[in-house]
C-alpha cells in the first residue's frame, strides 16, 4: 500500500526539519544561544500553522542532545494549567520546560507558571500567537517557497511530484489557506488520496493495490509528537 507522504508519520512536529520563511534550515544553535541570553525563558511567536510546534520540538530535541532536559506539554485549554504546573514542579533545576499553545491559559495562570519555573530554577520555552509578556525568541512566518521546501523533503518526492501532486496543487493549497502550512498540508493529503484513487481506478485495483481487496485510508492520528496532553493529537505543523 502506498503511504501518503502528507500523513502524520511524516509531517508531525519533530519529523520535518524546521525551515525559515524562505525555506532555509533554521539555525538551532543560534536560537539556543539567544535563549540563554534571554535568561532561559522566551516565546516562539506566530499565527496558526506557521511551524511553531515543529520548531519547539526541534529545539527541545537539540537541548536534550546537548545533555539538557526539556519536558514538554501541549495545552488545550485553561484546564491544562494544573498539568503544566506539575510538569514544571517535577522538573530538575536547569531544565527547559517546553509548553505549546501558551495562549490557552489565562494571565493569572501564566504568572503562576512563570513563578513556579523561577522557584524550580527552570527555563520556559513556549509557543504563542503573540508575546503575552514573554521575551520573543523568534517569529515564525510562511511563504509559498517554504511550503514547497517542506513538500520536497517528504518521502519519495520524485515518485509522486508532478503526477499525484503538482506545483500548481502546492501553490493553490497555500493560497486557499492564506499561508497556513498546517491546513495546506491537510489539503495536500486529501489531493494525494484523490490522485491515488484515480490511479487505482484506471488500473482496476482496490485501495490496497490488489484487485477486489478491502483497504482503508492511512490513519492520520498514528504517532505522538513527543508532547503530552489530553485529547486527540494534532496532525502536523503548529
Amino acid at each position: 500500500m502506498v503511504s501518503n507522504p502528507f500523513s502524520t508519520r511524516f509531517t508531525r512536529p519533530g519529523r520535518i526539519e524546521p525551515l525559515d520563511d524562505a525555506g532555509r534550515p533554521v539555525d538551532a544553535e543560534g536560537l539556543l544561544e539567544r535563549l540563554r541570553n534571554l535568561g532561559g525563558t522566551a516565546a516562539i511567536v506566530g499565527p496558526h500553522g506557521t511551524g511553531k510546534s515543529t520548531l519547539l520540538a526541534h529545539l527541545a530535541e537539540a537541548i536534550e542532545c546537548r545533555g539538557g532536559q526539556s519536558p514538554r506539554i501541549r495545552l488545550r485549554s485553561w484546564r491544562d494549567g494544573l498539568a503544566a504546573w506539575r510538569v514544571i514542579c517535577q522538573s530538575v533545576a536547569g531544565a527547559t520546560v517546553c509548553i505549546d499553545s501558551w495562549e490557552c491559559i489565562g494571565p493569572a495562570t501564566r504568572i503562576l507558571l512563570r513563578l513556579a519555573a523561577r522557584l524550580s530554577d527552570c527555563g520556559l520555552l513556549v509557543t504563542s500567537h503573540r508575546g503575552l509578556g514573554m521575551p520573543e525568541l523568534t517569529r515564525c512566518g510562511t511563504s509559498a517557497s517554504l511550503l514547497r521546501a517542506i513538500v520536497r523533503s517528504l518521502p519519495h518526492y520524485p515518485d509522486w511530484h508532478g503526477t499525484l501532486i503538482s506545483e500548481a496543487d502546492i501553490d493553490a493549497a497555500f493560497a486557499d489557506h492564506g499561508g497556513n502550512l498546517r491546513e495546506s498540508l491537510y489539503t495536500l493529503y486529501d489531493r494525494f488520496e484523490a490522485g491515488l484513487c484515480r490511479v487505482r481506478a484506471v488500473a482496476g485495483t482496490g485501495p490496497d493495490g490488489h484487485d477486489g481487496s478491502d483497504g482503508g485510508r492511512d490513519g492520520i492520528h498514528e504517532l505522538s509528537d513527543g508532547f503530552s496532553y489530553a485529547g486527540a493529537p494534532e496532525r502536523n505543523l503548529g
